[in-house]
């Protein structure tokens, strides 16, 4: 079965318009620009705004970064999903035009133009951040090049960057970007829940949703973030129709709400982004599926409450001794087994699965609710033992 690419519109030839209502700024959606500025002191011709366009090369709509006469160290980035530990492929396709002729694709007195792709592990938005993992620079003058750069992720969301940074000004001096592709390296580990800045969430009614069923989102945030869309993508990797409710503030949060229509079984993959989908805010992943047969709980001696501490089966020592450190005070029961944490009728049955996203297949309520129901489930992501320990010494039980 092939991979699936991780990124939006990667062939970067969709639906173009103005990032933040700036005509010169036309970009591919999912796609965001970006630019470092002249130091002070160097000459007008150097790392100037470029202009973000479509264009029309090879029969092909394609991004165009140009900056006539004048040098830019800019290019694109998107924002993406991840699994901390795992280890990801960019590739894209890159060409350039440097030259003092006017006519297109010469390469008459060419500049290096420097074209490079990045990963940013920790999900920064920085193009100068030193934690860039930057592939080596390449000269594609002419021709379609395949740029190739491989890194580990370090948070749950990484940052894919394009860049170009031609070294002298030209009359000619244009790069096209098309079909770039992120993939995962091996087993994919695929994220539960992303909270974003300002503690961004999304909250599902209903919470395991049927075929049929309208889906009501809210988005709720400390900041109010500008330029915000919902994007909801089917099962079958095709987007579904999200209509905006309106937006207002409530006790120092921002919230917006949306809806749409769960028409289909299967894994929809929910994010709250900004930007023309550039930046990921927010994401839900919500399995629709009709209910199934339910397994019986089984009846114990007698009726306490458990709060059990469900461990993925990547968990290490070091986890295990830090969950049992966090959930000291509260006396919860660790364990690696789902049927075990779910099995008991009991009349307060609570999971808190750590790093859901690390069993062979996602872990979620709905599992539970079709297998045990009655469980109330809480997931946790973390991205180390310490951050899980912290967690758990301070949970209060009321999520």
């Amino acid at each position: 079965m092939d991979q699936e690419n991780l990124l939006q519109n990667p062939g970067l030839g969709e639906d173009f318009g103005p990032y933040r209502n700036d005509e010169t700024l036309q970009t591919a959606a999912g796609w965001a620009p970006w630019w470092l500025p002249a130091a002070p002191g160097e000459p007008s011709w150097k790392n100037c705004q470029p202009v973000f366009d479509a264009y029309e090369l090879d029969n092909l709509t394609v991004q165009r970064v140009s900056s006539p006469f004048a040098t830019h160290t800019a290019g694109l980035w998107q924002q993406v999903p991840a699994a901390p530990g795992n280890r990801y492929e960019l590739t894209a396709l890159a060409q350039a035009w440097s030259s003092e002729d006017e006519k297109p694709g010469s390469k008459r007195e060419a500049s290096d133009v420097n074209v490079q792709i990045g990963i940013d592990p920790t999900g920064g938005l920085d193009p100068s951040s030193p934690l860039i993992v930057w592939s080596d620079p390449a000269q594609p003058l002419s021709y379609w090049g395949t740029l190739r750069l491989v890194a580990e992720a370090q948070a749950n969301t990484i940052t894919i960057y394009l860049r170009s940074a031609p070294s002298l000004p030209k009359r000619q001096q244009s790069v096209f970007w098309h079909n770039v592709v992120l993939l995962p390296e091996g087993h994919y580990k695929r994220n539960l829940a992303i909270v974003g800045p300002g503690d961004t969430y999304i909250n599902l009614l209903p919470e395991e949703p049927e075929p049929e069923e309208v889906v009501e989102v809210e988005v709720s945030a400390v900041r109010n973030h500008p330029y915000v869309e919902l994007a909801v993508r089917r099962p079958d990797r095709q987007r579904a129709v999200a209509v905006f409710g309106g937006a207002r503030q409530k006790d120092g949060r921002a919230i917006w709400r949306y809806t749409f229509s769960a028409d289909m079984e299967g894994l929809y993959d929910i994010r709250f982004v900004a930007d023309r989908g550039a930046r990921l805010l927010a994401q839900r992943l919500v399995r629709v599926s009709r209910q199934m047969q339910l397994v019986p709980s089984g009846d114990p001696r007698l009726s306490y409450r458990r709060v059990y501490v469900l461990m993925p089966p990547t968990a290490t020592e070091k986890w295990i001794v830090a969950a049992a450190r966090g959930s000291y005070a509260g006396r919860h029961t660790i364990g690696f087994s789902a049927d075990d944490a779910g099995i008991g009728d009991l009349e307060h049955r609570h999971v808190i699965a750590v790093n859901p996203h690390h069993w062979p297949g996602v872990l979620t309520a709905s599992w539970f609710r079709q297998n045990y129901p009655g469980v109330k489930f809480t997931p946790v992501v973390a991205n180390s033992p310490e951050d899980l320990e912290a967690w758990l010494r301070n949970w209060t039980g009321e999520e």
